[in-house]
Order: structure tokens, then sequence, then C-alpha cells
């Protein structure tokens, strides 16, 4: 797992706390076996841990979904022209 939290959310010291309670929080989801990058943006180092625990279990939640796939083609059907 890997994170990727930019210098505009805080001083090291705050990037580094919040790098180790997303970790924290990570660890209790089940989450597959795989590859993680794990991005935040600089209000997330303003939550409270408890809102942190909510927006993580919800974006693990979210993208443990299947995907969505569109069955209709976005090209012109060409039979006509045939």
């Amino acid at each position: 797992m890997a994170f990727a939290i930019g210098r505009a959310v805080g001083t090291s010291v705050v990037r580094n706390q919040l790098r180790r309670r997303l970790r924290a929080l990570l660890a209790e989801q089940s989450l597959p076996d795989g590859w993680y990058l794990v991005g935040a943006r600089p209000g997330a180092a303003a939550r409270s841990f408890d809102e942190l625990r909510f927006a993580v279990s919800s974006l693990v939640t979210q993208a443990a979904r299947p995907a969505v796939t569109n069955t209709r083609s976005s090209l012109p059907d060409d039979s006509s022209n045939s």
C-alpha cells in the first residue's frame, strides 16, 4: 500500500500523522490482495478519526462494487450502409 499525500496537506508531521491514521483505518478493512495507492487532499488532515473512518469505509465499499459496464455501443451502427 502506498500513500500520495502532498505538501498542500500540511507539514511533514501532519502528513505522517494522516498517513498513520489512514494505514490503521485501512488495516481494519478487508481489502483483497493487490496494490493500492491512497491519496489524500488537504481537508483530510482536519477530519476527526471517526470522520476518516466513515470516509474510508465508504470509499472501500464503493471500490468493492462491481463496475457497471455500458452495453450500448458509442459508435453508430454501420449495418445499414452495407
